[in-house]
């Protein structure tokens, strides 16, 4: 009877010891899954050489698992190369960050340039109607103002957002103040309902602030070259 169930421990005994063989570095997984994030970001591209070193550790895992059935020693390895993962994937987040500002700050500075390309040209346009005016006549008429009516009095008080405008588009309207570089001065106007110039809505209505000084429009030229770097 005791030698009967002496022989059932030790096949237990055996049992458990061949299921500890079987048993998977708890590391492996993770590293695994690591290596699958950083490829899907794209990591392989852009940390080319950092992603192999992280591949080179995983395999270097693999190898001591399979061949020399080192499990602690495969497991180690398995640990440092999703911690080397984790770092890198960080540092491949933080320069998708920078690249993407950069792109950010590439376009406010071509809408400056489209806007003031776009004031260059109506100026342009208007010089040569004012051209063809005076080639077609004897002489220049000047038209004088009936009823006390001043053609600054057409200048509008306020301005209603169209789809696609940015700030600087609405200061380079003809209408407005023919000038891209003076768009800080409607921002400044406006800072209750704008929070980005180049993030408008269709339908705002802006306040267009008229009869500023010369001091004025220089430092809104010198903030719109400012915040256009």
């Amino acid at each position: 009877m005791h030698r009967g169930l002496h022989c059932i421990l030790l096949a237990a005994v055996a049992l458990a010891l061949s299921g500890c063989e079987a048993h998977v570095p708890v590391w492996r997984l993770k590293a695994q899954q690591t290596l699958a994030q950083l490829e899907r970001d794209g990591v392989p591209q852009s940390h080319p050489d950092d992603f192999m070193s992280v591949v080179s550790v995983l395999q270097n895992g693999e190898r001591l698992l399979k061949i020399a059935e080192e499990e602690e020693e495969a497991d180690e390895q398995y640990r440092l190369a999703y911690q080397k993962g984790i770092v890198l994937e960080m540092e491949a987040a933080f320069h998708r960050a920078q690249l993407k500002e950069e792109a950010r700050q590439q376009e406010i500075l071509r809408q400056i340039l489209l806007a003031e390309q776009e004031r260059q040209r109506r100026e342009a346009e208007e010089l040569q109607h004012k051209q063809a005016r005076a080639r077609n006549d004897q002489m220049p008429v000047r038209k004088q103002p009936t009823g006390g009516h001043d053609e600054r009095n057409s200048q509008p008080p306020s301005h209603t957002v169209r789809r696609g405008e940015t700030l600087p588009q609405v200061a380079a309207r003809a209408e407005i103040y023919n000038d891209a570089a003076l768009w800080p001065l409607i921002y400044r106007a406006n800072r209750d309902q704008i929070k980005d110039p180049y993030q408008l809505w269709p339908g705002q209505i802006l306040k267009i602030p008229r009869g500023f000084g010369k001091d004025d429009a220089i430092e809104a030229r010198k903030q719109a070259i400012r915040r256009g770097r």
